[in-house]
């Protein structure tokens, strides 16, 4: 296809103190509601007049593509639509195989800490490093690491980054994986389209990115559990009627917001009932297992857990709804909450925050470019769709769909991209929903601590005495043991 249409065609500690008190406070029924959004100044919800849109220099024309006119949401063909978010991969580090993607430039050479210098490999090709890298630390993802690794646009500071800058032979940023290894993206790649221009809310860790995706902004740049007061996607479902659930293994992100959404916070399980009995509700969010992060367990793509695992979730799920009833009716969005720390060329842009996200330090940098699937009968088979895209144009999405208000300064910022615009809505919808050849495991297992690589390793000057397992992450633990004191379900 032209690629002026916009796509190409190719065949945590300090959540004990005010539990008590949230835990009083009486849930809303349906979508939840109760966020006023951070009132820590008069005008601190207002868009900070200091940050504005800045696009990537790598972007093309990408920001100036024809928006396509979009059909009465009503008769759009999609009543349901399903979010589904993973953890901590960059678009060059999973998706640069993808036909006609913007993938990784040939000849790339970076520099580690020891003066060093080390070209991007194939992770699964080197026995040291595997579907899981145990012995590696986790990459650098924290706001300033974040900083580092962009180096001021030269995008070149993966291996300079502390955990990784400390350990001689860490090359684990700068490792990728191939389209053999990543089965459900490689179907998705023939049979559906995939986004190669979606940035993260924000260049920093899990959390201030997640609560993007809920919220439209953040309250932290770090991953504490501490109650978030800002207004959610949930409240403007709730506020407009529409039906909705989020859908968890074994810790609710909800419970970041206290106990406005316990009411629609439901186990997996009911996410697999529901489909099979074709009663999701309109828009839905569906969480992996977050549990194990820290042992190499989780099933939500996070370092140290095997990818193999990931890819059997996202296919289960993906088969729970081409096999509902309401599949011919339905659209499944697949994005990553941040990009792990792994290597990316694409240099992120600015967009527009608070008041409030201007006070807090964050300087409105979208985080690097992370995976991006949409599968569906009215999704495009072999497409690579070429908008610029991030969590605000989910939320316009469901904003233009359901009749919602906008969410955060971004939801209002007429620079927003639709990601409606990715989708075919116009003509009859497809009928075909191919089954796709994933292997569901379980695979490996829990991360042993330090191991040497192995001899054959194709990586040079690894000293074992330095490796170290990754520290303890506590993060989705804490928020766990705070989502069971206010009255969660926490189990498996």
């Amino acid at each position: 296809m032209d690629d002026t249409n916009g796509y190409r065609r190719y065949d945590r500690r300090r959540f004990l103190a005010g539990v008590a008190a949230v835990a009083g406070s009486v849930a809303l029924p349906g979508c939840g509601g109760g966020g006023d959004g951070d009132i820590s100044s008069p005008d601190g919800n207002a868009a900070a007049p200091s940050i504005g849109d800045t696009p990537s220099p790598n972007a093309g024309n990408r920001y100036s593509l024809p928006r396509p006119a979009l059909p009465d949401p009503a008769s759009s063909g999609i009543d349901h639509i399903v979010l589904v978010t993973m953890e901590n991969r960059s678009f060059d580090h999973y998706l640069s195989w993808v036909p006609g993607a913007e993938g990784m430039p040939a000849n790339q050479q970076f520099k580690d800490a020891f003066g060093a210098t080390h070209a991007p490999f194939a992770l699964s090709a080197d026995p040291a490093y595997g579907y899981q890298a145990c012995a590696y630390h986790d990459p650098n993802h924290t706001y300033q690491g974040g900083r580092t690794q962009l180096a001021s646009g030269e995008m070149n500071g993966w291996l300079l980054t502390p955990g990784t800058s400390l350990t001689q032979g860490d090359l684990l940023p700068i490792g990728y994986y191939t389209q053999a290894d990543l089965p459900f993206f490689s179907a998705v790649a023939s049979s559906y389209t995939i986004g190669d221009f979606y940035f993260t809310g924000i260049l920093a860790n899990t959390f201030p990115n997640r609560i993007y995706l809920h919220s439209g902004a953040t309250d932290r740049l770090t991953d504490s559990v501490d109650t978030s007061s800002l207004r959610t996607i949930w409240d403007n479902l709730s506020d407009a009627k529409v039906d909705c659930n989020y859908y968890y293994h074994d810790v609710p992100f909800t419970a970041l917001y206290g106990t406005r959404h316990v009411g629609i916070s439901r186990p997996f399980s009911s996410f697999l009932s529901d489909a099979a009995a074709g009663t999701l509700p309109s828009f839905c969010m569906v969480d992996p297992a977050f549990a194990g992060e820290q042992e190499g367990t989780s099933a939500d793509d996070h370092p140290h857990a095997d990818i193999r695992n990931g890819q059997a979730f996202l296919n289960q799920v993906y088969d729970a709804l081409r096999t509902s009833p309401a599949w011919s009716r339905t659209l499944m969005i697949v994005v990553y909450d941040e990009w792990g720390g792994f290597l990316e060329h694409v240099v992120p842009p600015t967009r527009p925050i608070s008041n409030n996200e201007l006070a807090l330090g964050n300087d409105g940098k979208l985080g690097c470019r992370v995976p991006l699937a949409l599968l569906g009968p009215r999704v495009r088979a072999g497409t690579v769709t070429r908008y610029p895209f991030d969590p605000s144009s989910i939320h316009a999405l469901l904003q233009w769909r359901f009749g919602l208000k906008p969410l955060g300064v971004r939801g209002s910022d007429p620079a927003t991209f639709n990601l409606a615009y990715a989708l075919d809505l116009g003509g009859a919808p497809r009928t075909d929903a191919p089954a796709f050849t994933v292997a569901q495991g379980p695979f490996a297992g829990a991360c042993a601590g330090a191991t040497a690589p192995s001899p054959s390793s194709s990586v040079s000057g690894v000293d074992p005495a330095k490796m170290a397992a990754n520290p303890t992450a506590e993060r989705f633990s804490e928020l766990r043991a705070k989502a069971a004191a206010l009255g969660f379900q926490t189990g498996s």
